[in-house]
């Protein structure tokens, strides 16, 4: 039976005329990397935001363990909302000697949480030297200091560099291969395809879907083919009795849409019989990209 580390029930805030978050109902079990989805302004970081006690929400409730949040509760959190702030002339291990004070956590978890997300070759290296990844890295690295069962993010690829991204999705699963609970907003969907076991979609507060991403992306959109003749293709598969659909792709390859109980190897079969050749014949994988553009124009 799942075990429910977080539990939202009915969650509202609203600034002005704008509902951040509307009615929201989550459950987040634990062990899982869950990812936040939604377009800005959709009500991710004000939700976090409540979640960790520094916005104040309108009504509903939410709970940490199966209690309502406490002080001693947020102990067993790590957090990064915002962009990284640290002392730029300070070095990392001196940067996170301060957050040690703050948080009253023994220093000898520096060299620790240094080494796990990779910046032990420069932890005596001031902090303006740091690259966006490494600066990012660093404020993962203040969010481990107090070994939390919980780990939350904020945008945590945000104006990084493709390397600077792939860096922090391996840390990423690193962290949550540990045993760890991760939750992240974001909005790039391929890094949250690649990173969580669940997510949810939120659209103007509201949420839109609640699932895992393995079970969103079984099964396939179709297929990719291509032949000699792409004319005599397309009217051949016009004729198939399953077709649905078709279309040019960029790279010059026919997507065909068919009726989901067809077996590949009978429309295979059927052009083989109607005299064509495929050069070309592949499933078209689902992607949560198609899937959230789809759940975002059907709410609108």
């Amino acid at each position: 039976m799942a075990e429910y580390i977080l539990d939202i029930s009915g969650l509202n805030k609203r600034y002005g005329n704008i509902q951040a978050v509307d009615n929201l109902e989550l459950k987040v079990e634990k062990g899982t990397v869950f990812g936040l989805l939604g377009p800005n302004g959709s009500g991710k970081s004000t939700t976090l935001g409540i979640l960790l006690g520094v916005v104040q929400k309108d009504s509903g409730d939410f709970k940490w363990f199966g209690e309502e949040p406490t002080a001693s509760q947020r102990r067993r959190l790590g957090a990064i909302l915002e962009s990284p702030t640290f002392y730029p002339y300070l070095s990392g291990i001196q940067n996170l000697q301060i957050v040690c004070k703050i948080k009253e956590v023994p220093e000898s978890r520096i060299l620790e949480v240094l080494e796990q997300v990779g910046l032990a070759n420069r932890a005596t290296s001031p902090f303006k030297t740091y690259s966006l990844g490494m600066k990012q890295r660093l404020a993962i690295a203040s969010a481990l200091l107090s070994d939390p069962e919980i780990l939350i993010l904020d945008e945590p690829t945000n104006g990084l560099d493709p390397q600077g991204i792939a860096e922090i999705r391996e840390l990423i699963l690193d962290i949550a291969g540990q045993g760890k609970t991760i939750i992240l907003a974001s909005h790039l969907l391929d890094e949250v395809q690649k990173v969580c076991t669940h997510f949810a979609v939120l659209k103007q507060g509201e949420k839109i879907f609640h699932g895992t991403v393995a079970e969103s992306l079984m099964g396939n959109e179709g297929v990719e083919v291509l032949a000699d003749d792409t004319e005599s293709l397309r009217k051949v598969i016009g004729t198939f009795p399953s077709f649905i659909d078709m279309k040019l792709n960029n790279v010059g390859r026919l997507e065909v849409q068919l009726s989901k109980e067809t077996a590949i190897h009978e429309f295979h079969e059927y052009l083989i019989e109607k005299g064509i050749v495929l050069t070309h014949l592949a499933y078209i994988n689902k992607s949560l990209e198609k899937q959230f553009l789809q759940l975002l124009s059907a709410k609108s």
